[in-house]
């Protein structure tokens, strides 16, 4: 008899004080997806997650300006951060003065308290007192020129963790994933972003950007990658893209990729305006791997 009362309190000593991984809840939000073809400036005050950001970024192919380049405007432009709001402003002058095209802000949120949990070893059962933290990390990409948020990612656990440090990083690189993730292709929290859905398979090595024309929001050609499909097809920088695949009235990035997504080896056929002059463009996409060589 009191081995089964022993066995049942072990039981539930270990139902309430052992856990499985705690996945985190993600949300996201965007307008517009930011250009890769301009550097990125990566702002906050937590050091883990900060650093976390710029490899998740940097890992989905953006540029992102060094901290000591930053410090460096600083100086130079006697600027002196308050750690408040009013430090957006000057973050956004710094960008236009290095020439980014965002700045991304990484901010974190944490409580601790402390709990009572059961625990089992070899030894029996027992419980005991620890820190727990709630944790949640929120970032947004914000364009220099207008600056509007484009994009904006949050992760959080939904109950508290003993290790917040570790747990802080990985919820900024899960709010990164998220935000930086077209709707379209976002599967779930566990899963992530599906980035052949998202974008496809193949690129033809055009960089774009939306600028103000006479004629109101255009996608605009910034950069053509050497030696790339879109360079042996005769796209240059400067052309307007009026069409792709017959699909046309694009504004903004996003609303490109959601109608001209194509795998390696598809034609992509894209109406362009060169000046006064309308040109068809036909190139062959290869594969991001390919593309990147």
């Amino acid at each position: 008899m009191h081995l089964l009362l022993l066995t049942a309190l072990f039981f539930i000593l270990w139902v309430s004080g052992c856990r499985g991984p705690i996945m985190p809840i993600s949300n996201g939000s965007m307008s517009d997806l930011p250009s890769s073809a301009l550097a990125t400036v990566v702002w906050g005050q937590h050091k883990g997650a900060v650093g976390e950001a710029v490899t998740t970024l940097q890992q989905l192919g953006f540029r992102i300006v060094e901290r000591s380049r930053l410090q460096q405007v600083f100086d130079e432009q006697k600027i002196t951060l308050t750690h408040s709001t009013d430090d957006d402003a000057q973050l956004l002058k710094v960008g236009k003065i290095l020439g980014a095209g965002s700045i991304v802000f990484v901010e974190i949120e944490t409580s601790s308290s402390q709990t009572t949990r059961g625990f089992v070893n070899k030894y029996g059962g027992g419980m005991r007192s620890e820190m727990v933290t709630n944790a949640s990390v929120s970032v947004r990409g914000v364009d220099v020129e207008s600056g509007e948020v484009i994009w904006t990612g949050t992760a959080h656990y939904p109950s508290p963790i003993n290790n917040p440090e570790a747990g802080i990083v990985y919820l900024t690189r899960s709010a990164v994933r998220r935000g930086l993730c077209p709707p379209w292709g976002w599967k779930n929290d566990a899963e992530g972003c599906d980035a052949t859905k998202a974008f496809g398979t193949g690129v033809i090595g055009i960089h774009m950007d939306v600028k103000n024309m006479p004629e109101g929001r255009q996608l605009l050609v910034t950069a053509v990658r050497p030696n790339s499909p879109a360079e042996q097809a005769g796209f240059k920088a400067g052309d307007v893209i009026l069409s792709c695949n017959g699909k046309s009235g694009f504004q903004t990035r996003m609303q490109y990729y959601a109608a001209c997504k194509t795998d390696a080896g598809q034609p992509l056929t894209l109406q362009v305006k060169r000046g006064d002059k309308l040109t068809t463009i036909s190139a062959t996409a290869v594969s991001r791997t390919e593309s990147q060589q």
